[in-house]
């Protein structure tokens, strides 16, 4: 299983580094170095700010669900997990994720093994029906051009119908046959339902959690525009506001380190329909990685200050 853990990190940062290697290859590597060191020292400023903002949505957004589930931690322990998560997520190449080691975390905490495991995912959830609605909200306003524009509609329409299919579909898994229970995974899967149900369709927790959510989202899409304004790139917040949350979610998918070079091809797939240039995105978003894991290095700290100096125990709790 170690071999595994370690052979999947190593893929993992191969493909990051042949990805971002190609796009700057085929983009113009000294164009894009030059953009960025051109950044502009008010915006860049502006940017790490929005970063720490973001650390605390998280952490508010992360609160509400366990609120939710009836599982509250405190403010301070919720900011040190949450930044510890953020930690693990941005900077260290580990086979365990930021979200599996928040959860570990509010499980040593005295957290019930269900709550700190749907509470992350649900988390998650969260924020990928938020990251829909936003695009869907933003698109009659933000003026997008080109052969790609009217696809991207379509997706979106799509992507929603999947999201809240998907979405009803799990907040119905406990409907499963009685004698399925048996299994630990449906067993498991049935919990999650309920606690679904509980987050989701509650007529206040759910908008709460939806603000949050949302707001972060946008909070983001708003460092990737100080970022731009920073390098002189001509594009509105409408613009990022559309354009960036699709790049988030081609981000989660798991088959690099952070998101590097997924999210460098993604923005530039995404951002050319607002007629930004190759060369001037590629700079954004490498910014944008580099205020992430600037951003996150608090929660180091807040790692080596705590009882956990490994991550084995973590990877058990991954695998429960």
């Amino acid at each position: 299983m170690i071999t595994r853990r370690r052979v999947g990190v190593a893929l993992k940062i191969m493909i990051s580094v042949v990805l971002v290697w190609a796009l700057m290859g085929s983009v113009g590597a000294q164009g894009a170095l030059d953009r960025m060191l051109d950044v502009s020292p008010l915006w860049l400023s502006v940017a790490l700010a929005l970063g720490a903002v973001q650390m605390l949505i998280g952490m508010v957004r992360w609160r509400a669900v366990l609120v939710a589930l009836d599982a509250p931690m405190s403010w301070g322990q919720t900011f040190r997990f949450m930044y510890i998560g953020a930690f693990f997520n941005q900077t260290l190449p580990s086979s365990v994720g930021g979200d599996a080691v928040r959860g570990y975390l509010a499980y040593r905490a005295g957290m019930g093994l269900g709550p700190a495991v749907n509470g992350v995912l649900l988390d998650r959830i969260a924020t990928v029906l938020a990251l829909v609605l936003l695009v869907v909200v933003v698109m009659p306003f933000a003026v997008v051009t080109g052969e790609g524009a009217q696809w991207f509609a379509q997706g979106v329409w799509i992507v929603l119908v999947l999201a809240l299919v998907g979405t009803e579909t799990l907040m119905l898994l406990d409907r499963l046959p009685s004698n399925w229970q048996r299994f630990r995974l449906i067993a498991g899967l049935s919990v999650l339902a309920a606690d679904a149900r509980r987050a989701f369709l509650h007529p206040i927790r759910m908008p709460v959690l939806m603000f949050w959510s949302v707001l972060g989202h946008v909070n983001l899409s708003m460092i990737v525009f100080s970022l731009a304004v920073g390098l002189g790139v001509e594009i509105s917040p409408s613009q990022c506001l559309l354009l960036f949350p699709p790049v988030l979610l081609a981000q989660t998918v798991p088959i690099s380190i952070a998101g590097w070079g997924v999210r460098e091809g993604a923005m530039i797939a995404m951002f050319a329909m607002a007629g930004v240039s190759a060369e001037s995105t590629l700079a954004v978003s490498i910014l944008f990685g580099v205020v992430m894991v600037v951003v996150s290095m608090p929660g180091g700290l807040f790692w080596m200050s705590s009882d956990i100096k490994t991550i084995k125990d973590a990877q058990a709790f991954a695998e429960r």
